[in-house]
């Protein structure tokens, strides 16, 4: 599946949060920016939604981890907190999944 981070109206960039740590309610992964991206921009208007529609998720905050300068587009990595554990299930149960298979 694949994110959009948004700020206000403009897509910022698309992540397919690879990566999740459920109990801690993070998802994370590779952000591959578009055009309306900006490195030092402000964070607290970022939002996520769901790629080619308005469904907006909820989150606590959205981060972005932006090493490209010296190594190139491929090593902006962002990292969610999403706001709740009925939220988490809903978006990113295979990350759940994932993390309950290691105990079986």
């Amino acid at each position: 599946m694949t994110f959009e981070v948004r700020k206000g109206n403009k897509v910022i960039g698309v992540t397919e949060l690879e990566f999740g740590d459920p109990p801690m309610g993070f998802v994370y992964g590779e952000f591959k920016p578009t055009s309306f991206y900006q490195k030092l921009d402000s964070k607290t208007e970022y939002a996520l939604f769901k790629r080619g529609g308005n469904l907006h998720i909820l989150t606590e905050f959205i981060t972005i981890v932006d090493n490209s300068e010296g190594m190139g587009e491929e090593s902006i990595e962002v990292t969610i907190l999403i706001s709740s554990a009925e939220e988490y299930e809903r978006y990113f149960k295979h990350h759940l999944n994932n993390y309950n298979n290691q105990f079986n």
